[in-house]
């Protein structure tokens, strides 16, 4: 049986490991994201490079590629990273395959990170031999992966599908990407945590809600996870915010219906933590919006490879795009 390495950058964490063609992990190892500058990223994917090579060498286990995922705007055939995110500082301008490929002689792949989710359910999860599908991932913010014809689109270089960046309100608020009332911006975990503390800020209370005015004081410890607690204890305030999220979200997947004509949406994430309930919500909004021979025949379904998804969408690169290897075998 034949192995990549697979690495998954984000902001606060950095997954990486060993993982066969159908996606089991052989092993994985978890960093914290350096802080400091790119450099300090570069030094660890190095370090983690040379460790994992080990390792197989050790154990016998054939490597025939190294794949990464990463947030931000990934040039494929460069294998550079043209624009980060916020959440990783320094994180631009890196010609990231130029750099680790010194260290290695293993072909090294680099892609969009949700670009890569979208890769490995369509592969090996819930869209499993779809042609053309839309992945969701709900988070910190809203990424999107778009699969049309059996191939991931990515544009004229790569920044394709940037799909958290559809407006759903032109008078909404700012998003950290310069553009006004994003969807990312109402359900993302950021943007529902957000919408409670703008809620708290007007609130006065007439009933003695204790958890409220709780909160209200202190509103750094408002969280989305809080606010679906809240939401589920049949809270009002919760209520309206989640039922917010998930009209901006249904609102945006209908647009992206009319825009791709997919046959299934992926719904995935932290914020769909929370069950299948979310889910349902939204099948049960967008069904009752837009033209409905775009929008009806199309599957909402969450994701299926959980929280290992982008680690292993980032490991398999290697047999899609460069070795043709039967998963059977």
């Amino acid at each position: 049986m034949e192995y990549s390495i697979g690495i998954d950058i984000g902001g606060t964490k950095i997954a990486a490991g060993i993982i066969s063609r159908e996606g089991s992990v052989l092993i994985k190892k978890v960093f914290s994201t350096p802080q400091e500058t790119k450099n300090s990223i570069i030094q660890l994917l190095e370090n983690i490079i040379f460790s994992l090579t080990e390792t197989a060498r050790t154990e016998e286990k054939k490597l025939v590629g190294i794949g990464i995922g990463t947030a931000g705007q990934i040039d494929f055939e460069k294998g550079k990273v043209l624009s980060g995110t916020a959440n990783i500082r320094d994180w631009n301008n890196v010609a990231l395959r130029d750099i680790l490929s010194k260290k290695t002689d293993l072909p090294i792949y680099i892609e969009n990170d949700v670009n890569v989710l979208a890769l490995a359910e369509q592969q090996l999860g819930a869209g499993r031999n779809v042609e053309n599908l839309i992945c969701l991932a709900l988070g910190t913010g809203v990424g999107g992966g778009v699969i049309t014809g059996g191939e991931l689109l990515r544009g004229a270089w790569g920044g394709g599908a940037e799909l958290g960046h559809i407006t759903v309100n032109m008078n909404g608020p700012l998003c950290n990407c310069g553009f006004q009332g994003c969807v990312e911006v109402y359900s993302s975990g950021t943007g529902i945590a957000r919408m409670m503390r703008e809620e708290l800020d007007a609130y006065r209370d007439s009933e003695g809600n204790n958890d409220l005015l709780y909160y209200q004081k202190h509103p750094k410890e408002v969280t989305s996870r809080l606010v679906f607690e809240l939401n589920n204890a049949g809270n009002e305030v919760a209520v309206k915010v989640v039922e917010t999220a998930i009209n901006a979200l249904s609102y945006a997947i209908v647009s992206m219906i009319h825009t791709f004509n997919p046959s299934m949406i992926i719904l995935g994430g932290g914020v769909l933590h929370e069950g299948e309930w979310f889910i349902q919500k939204v099948r049960e909004r967008i069904g009752i919006l837009g033209i409905r021979s775009l929008v009806d025949p199309v599957e909402i379904k969450s994701a299926q490879l959980g929280d290992d998804a982008g680690l292993i969408g980032a490991a398999i690169q290697p047999w899609v795009y460069g070795i043709d290897v039967d998963v059977t075998n």
